[in-house]
């Protein structure tokens, strides 16, 4: 065995402890939070409540909606992921514009195809959450991706939502990460027997993330609006 295999084994052991370190003192340091104990009452029940000073939260009022700013942290090797997404995409047009010249046949564009979903996955990774918006009837979560581009996912109300959310695992951390994040899962049950999933992503820490998944869960029980079920914006 070479010196530079052991010092890279060594590099590897090293990380790992570093990992789990990071992973213990932000499980301590940020314990779940209770909605009603970390907050103040706001004027409708709608509404998220006025989170306090600690939870570092940007709340945003209007006459119809009541809006959580969340910051977004890309990680190093998630924008090299989103760089290399979007060469690729510039790849994929200049590729496709050969090929109409050049009269191609299928498997070329099949090949140009592949190259898609490259660069759709690429510029996916990191996605997160900056902001989650309460209105009467619905909720808005938007969605930040490829650095500076914005989605929307739009969930009308319903007693059949379900939210949940866990920090994230040691397995789904990198040397990048000062932190773990947070993960939050919105559920919608169909007929009792269906359901769709889906987990999102935000950069903040237990007490924010579980003090999150309470208001959505308060925002539920007390919207007073029953009808109606989740949609993709």
């Amino acid at each position: 065995m070479s010196i530079s295999e052991v010092l890279q084994g060594l590099a590897a052991i090293l990380g790992i402890f570093y990992t789990i370190r990071i992973y213990r003192q932000a499980r301590d340091k940020y314990p779940v939070f209770r909605y009603d104990q970390h907050s103040t009452s706001n004027q409708e029940d709608w509404r998220w409540r006025l989170p306090d000073e600690e939870l570092n939260l940007i709340l945003e009022e209007d006459k119809e909606v009541s809006r959580i700013h969340i910051p977004v942290h890309f990680l190093f090797f998630e924008k090299l992921c989103i760089y290399a997404g979007f060469i690729a995409a510039v790849f994929v047009i200049y590729l496709y514009g050969l090929l109409i010249v050049r009269d191609a046949g299928l498997p070329e564009y099949f090949i140009g195809l592949l190259f898609v979903f490259l660069s759709v996955a690429l510029l996916n990774v990191g996605s997160r959450v900056s902001s989650i918006s309460l209105h009467r009837s619905h909720l808005v979560v938007a969605e930040s991706y490829a650095l500076f581009l914005k989605r929307f996912y739009l969930y009308k109300h319903s007693q059949q939502l379900e939210f949940t959310g866990k920090v994230e695992s040691i397995f789904e951390l990198t040397m990048d990460h000062e932190a773990p994040g947070y993960n939050l899962y919105i559920i919608r049950r169909y007929l009792f027997i269906f359901r769709t999933k889906r987990k999102l992503i935000l950069s903040i820490n237990q007490s924010q993330g579980s003090w999150l998944v309470a208001g959505l869960e308060y925002w539920r029980d007390h919207s007073g609006v029953q009808s109606g079920s989740a949609v993709n914006s």
